[in-house]
């Protein structure tokens, strides 16, 4: 037996990933990165790694699920479904705040993809993994990325780059790590600091004239205080393992 190919076998089974899940999860994590910091073009392999597997199952080319993940599958597409709904009845709402029209609100396409990603993935995993396990990747997973953010835009501002380490990238890493001992307490924590990422960064101002900030300021949302509600609900909620 190859054992290179046993580790790379026992590896993805213990991730609860195939080998086009992991194939797409690279394709994913390499576009965002190129297409945030060479060229947009790149996102396209973003679109192909999150988009491209489910397209490719629903005209029968591919066959690479279970039952139980089709089942978690359709489950996580429906939350994800809700989740961009929502979101955008939320903007529909904020944008009009003064108005009496609904044809004149802007909602950035990115945050909407964006949100329904996090909330398709985020429930996929909890669908595998136990829910502290499955939380504490997820928080653990976003802090990261919040992290590597960080360091690229303040590699040469050593004060900046702790001051915003500690409070975007921060709160992920530590909940990740508490969460696996204090689930209840901690989700209760994620969900407060959801709303209060909102105020404390002034996400979501009523009627603000500045569309270009507002606008901004939503795909912020759907990277800070949606994965902490998401994190929050799922510890709150669960009655599976966490009596």
């Amino acid at each position: 037996m190859n054992p290179t190919r046993s580790w790379h076998q026992s590896l993805l089974s213990r991730l609860q990933i195939t080998p086009i899940g992991l194939t797409a999860l690279i394709l994913v994590v390499v576009g965002l990165a190129l297409g945030a910091s060479v060229h947009k073009g790149f996102v396209l392999l973003m679109a192909l790694g999150a988009f491209g597997p489910g397209v490719l199952r629903q005209f029968r080319l591919l066959d690479d699920l279970d039952e139980f993940q089709k089942e978690a599958a359709a489950q996580a597409g429906l939350r994800a479904y809700l989740a961009g709904a929502i979101f955008l009845m939320v903007i529909v709402i904020t944008q009009g705040w003064h108005q009496l029209s609904l044809s004149n609100d802007e909602v950035p396409a990115s945050a909407v993809v964006t949100s329904m990603l996090v909330v398709y993935y985020a429930s996929y995993c909890l669908s595998f993994w136990d829910t502290r396990k499955a939380v504490s990747r997820i928080l653990l997973a976003f802090g990261l990325f919040w992290a590597a953010f960080v360091v690229m835009s303040h590699a040469g501002e050593p004060m900046a780059l702790l001051m915003e380490g500690l409070v975007v990238p921060g709160p992920f890493i530590l909940c990740a790590v508490l969460c696996r001992k204090w689930p209840r307490a901690i989700g209760l924590v994620l969900l407060a600091a959801s709303v209060g990422a909102i105020f404390f960064f002034n996400l979501l101002p009523l009627g603000d004239p500045d569309r270009e900030r507002v606008l901004n300021n939503l795909f912020v949302i759907s990277l800070i205080p949606l994965p902490l509600a998401v994190a929050g609900v799922a510890l709150v909620t669960s009655k599976r393992e966490l009596e």
